[in-house]
């Protein structure tokens, strides 16, 4: 039998981030200060406003999103805060208030909590480096596993937006994929792309595919830095990237 000799792109979190792509790093969850007592809801927001130190007269956005995330099967959580007029407030005693602005005041002001339904507990702060204008969007899918769903944040960078794909280790999120969704849109080298999990025989974690997209936009959009544009999948798969267990990463073939 002849050998095959391949060679392999290795995708893990930062291999395949452009270079505006900003590093994140979940934390282990620890146990919360505040009582546990309330529904979930009004435990997070207590949770958030003391790790985050927000002030009692800050105005924020958070979301809860329930999901089935790890094999326990009890039902966890994603929570999200959005902290704009903190980014905007911060940026007006700023200097380079400007420049902040052009770069659409992009830092810390996208956090992420995992909530574990089994042990009962909101992890700590997760920050998700990006923009403030738009807050964190997150979807779930099965990828990892079939018996419980994976986390997927998408969150934007100027005119441009990511999708980072996290699964739960040890009771903490761990990133394993990451791509763009749509890059430079308002201009004349926009993309996007679009994503599909595929099942084989081989193992259990599925494939992620990665498709050419068009990008549809209203024609009153005037800033792109918070425009939602509409991704619709071409035919064109563009790569396929699967889980190598050595490597405990997800690649492809180049």
């Amino acid at each position: 039998m002849k050998g095959s000799s391949f060679l392999f792109l290795v995708v893990w979190a930062a291999s395949c981030q452009s270079e505006e792509s900003p590093s994140i790093n979940p934390v282990q969850p620890s146990q919360s200060e505040i009582p546990q007592t309330g529904d979930l809801e009004s435990r997070a927001r207590r949770h958030a406003e003391a790790q985050l130190q927000i002030p009692v007269n800050e105005q924020y956005r958070m979301h809860l999103y329930r999901a089935h995330l790890d094999p326990d099967g009890k039902e966890d959580g994603v929570i999200t805060v959005n902290r704009l007029n903190h980014a905007l407030y911060a940026a007006s005693k700023d200097a380079k208030a400007a420049k902040l602005a052009e770069i659409g005041f992009m830092g810390n002001h996208n956090i992420m909590f995992f909530y574990d339904g089994g042990l009962d507990k909101i992890s700590n702060a997760i920050a998700i480096p990006s923009s403030p204008y738009l807050p964190l969007d997150i979807a779930f899918a099965s990828i990892t596993n079939p018996a419980y769903q994976d986390i997927l944040v998408t969150y934007r960078i100027r005119n441009s937006g990511f999708r980072t794909f996290f699964t739960i280790i040890n009771h903490m999120p761990s990133r394993f994929f990451e791509w763009p969704e749509f890059d430079g849109i308002g201009t004349p080298n926009a993309e996007a792309f679009a994503f599909e999990f595929v099942q084989t025989a081989r193992q259990s974690r599925k494939n992620i595919q990665i498709y050419a997209a068009n990008i549809y936009l209203s024609d009153t959009v005037k800033n792109y830095y918070i425009a939602r544009p509409k991704i619709i999948k071409s035919p064109m798969m563009l790569r396929e990237f699967f889980y190598l267990p050595a490597k405990q990463a997800y690649v492809t073939k180049k």
